[in-house]
Order: structure tokens, then sequence, then C-alpha cells
């Protein structure tokens, strides 16, 4: 199993001690599509996803290790997004976190205990303020684009815009008519890219994406924690280096410190 760079109380005494000023962010990669963000003071896990079994990359922190969080957000009801293991856990370990979810996702999280007032559901094409941080939660489409009248729309990405940056993660995606449209009212400083195709991204259309939208930073993610997905990544490096020149890449170590800085 490929270790994590930081994990357990060394990772918690990271994020605690980094200084985050105006116009940057600090992120560390979890593993799969799951990411500790720290805007300012504020910190917000997004798909927080723990197991120990079945993978080859090390996940660096425990549920109950997931501390400080102000949000805890979760894109869609598939496991590795909405772990009915992990996400009580983190829940618990940030009891102050609000808990952000698809509305599709209520009664999978009124099975698992929450307290209601702790959980803000969304439908897509909505936006939540708190704690200095802005949600806008942007439809996804994993393969299709699923919309209910009583639940909106089972899959979602979330656009963060705080402490002077914008980020965005979809969850998982594939393109559909209207997702441009969404995304060019923002000027994205980092956007976290699937690579690994099927029912996602392709890594081709990763690129286009930048191509498009033109992230200052892409964040190739959604490979290495299982045994398939690693060898997107030179692929997607080569392509977008020759297709999108200037597009700065970030691949990222799991469990180590990365700065999105304005400079």
């Amino acid at each position: 199993m490929k270790p994590a760079a930081q994990k357990g109380a060394v990772l918690q005494q990271d994020i605690a001690s980094t200084t985050v000023p105006h116009g940057q962010a600090a992120v560390w990669w979890l593993g799969q599509s799951s990411f500790c963000i720290k805007l300012g003071q504020t910190v917000l896990y997004i798909d927080p996803y723990y197991r120990e079994t079945d993978v080859v990359q090390e996940i660096p922190l425990r549920p109950e290790e997931m501390t400080q969080a102000a949000l805890i957000c979760c894109t869609h009801d598939h496991a590795d997004h909405f772990h009915p293991d992990t996400l009580p856990g983190a829940a618990a370990a940030s009891p102050g976190a609000v808990i952000v979810i698809p509305q599709y996702c209520q009664e999978r999280a009124n099975a698992l205990g929450f307290d209601v007032k702790r959980l803000h559901p969304m439908r897509g094409d909505d936006t939540f303020e708190h704690a200095g941080v802005t949600l806008h939660a942007i439809p996804s489409a994993h393969q299709q684009l699923e919309y209910d009248d009583a639940f909106g729309y089972r899959y979602l990405g979330y656009l963060i815009q705080g402490n002077g940056v914008v980020l965005y993660h979809p969850g998982d995606t594939q393109p559909y008519a209207g997702w441009d449209e969404r995304l060019r009212r923002f000027a994205l400083d980092l956007a976290f890219l699937p690579i690994s195709g099927g029912d996602n991204l392709f890594y081709q259309q990763a690129v286009y994406f930048c191509a498009i939208h033109r992230p200052k930073v892409a964040v190739p993610i959604h490979y290495g924690l299982f045994s398939t997905g690693e060898e997107f990544l030179p692929p997607f490096a080569e392509l977008l280096a020759t297709s999108v020149p200037a597009q700065r890449m970030a691949a990222l170590t799991v469990g180590a410190r990365f700065v999105l800085s304005d400079k």
C-alpha cells in the first residue's frame, strides 16, 4: 500500500496550524475525491471517505480525526462520496459542522441519526452561505443528469467561494448541456477534475474543461485509491501540456499540503 505523506495527529496539526491569508487556499487530498480545504480559518471536508481494505493508497485520516470542520459536504449518494461508515464519525469529530448534502440523500442522512438542525440539503442551482464560505450547488451528470421535482438533482458539485478564491469540486460528472453555462459565471482559481473515465470525466474531457474554463490550477482526482486509475495521470498531464500549454496542473500527494496562492 502506498503510504500517505502525513496522517493522523500529524496531519491534524498541519491543518490546524496552517495560516491561510486572503487570496489563498490550503488543500489536503485525502484520496479518491475526498479533500480537506482551509479558507482563512474555515475548514471544510468534501466527500469524506475512509477504508482500510481493498485499497492501494493509504487514507490519511480516520473519521474521528476529521476535526475542526465548519462544513462537511457530500456530493451524491455513492459510497465513496456519502459513506455511511465515515460520515457519522466525521460529524461527531466536528460537532459544530453543518453537513451539506443533496436533498436526494436526506432519507439516508436521517437513517444515520443526524440531528436535522445540522443538515443543509441542497437541490442544485441553489446557494448556501456559512462561516464565510458560499457554496453554489452545481448539478452533475453521473452518466446522466437526474432530476426529481421533490428532491432536485441527484448528483451535485460545489462551487466554493471564500477567502478571496473560487474552487470547483464536481463530485462525479460527465459533460452535459448547460454545464458550461453554469460555470462560465465564475473565474475558477482551482478545479478538481476526475480523470478516470467510465461514468466520470475521461482525462481528455478534463483537458477540454481546462481549455474552456481556464482555471488557474487544475487538480486531477478520482484515481489512485483502488487498483486502477493511476495510469490516466501521465496521459492527462501530457495532453494538457500540449493542448493547453499555459494551464498549471498540480498532481497532489495524498496527505500533503498544497497551497493555492494568488501570486
